[in-house]
């Protein structure tokens, strides 16, 4: 289980540093991203596999012209982990620290079989100019 956790720490340090290729190889083949409900922010909806998991997270982070996520907390238990903290996003003149909650679930083989993110999307929304 510990195991996890750092695969997490090390993935979030990785994309920290623009190193995306690292930070999702602990990722499955067959894993699934489910974002915010509303597929109209982008990360939103649920998407199976990993290249579609990867293009999500592309246009989750394309989105901003300045994008970066800090994790703050890091909760372990069985095959999941949770993790608290904030991103900070900026688009135009408007800028915003948003909260997040990611829901990382393990296979027995120690990849990421289900990936959920929880964050404020009327903030989001608004800073994009979607509502």
């Amino acid at each position: 289980m510990a195991a996890n956790l750092d695969t997490l720490k090390q993935g979030y340090e990785a994309f920290s540093k623009g190193d995306i290729e690292t930070a999702t190889e602990s990722w499955a083949d067959d894993i699934v991203w489910e974002g915010p409900n509303s597929e109209d922010v982008p990360g939103g909806g649920e998407h199976a596999g990993k290249e579609a998991a990867l293009k999500t997270l592309q246009e989750a982070v394309g989105a901003w012209d300045e994008f970066s996520l800090s994790p703050d907390e890091f909760y372990e238990g069985s095959d999941t982990v949770v993790v608290l903290g904030h991103a900070n996003a900026k688009k135009g003149d408007q800028s915003a620290e948003t909260p997040i909650v990611h829901i990382w679930r393990f296979g027995d083989d120690g990849k990421v079989k289900r990936f959920q993110s929880l964050t404020d999307t009327l903030q989001s929304a608004r800073m994009l100019g979607i509502v």
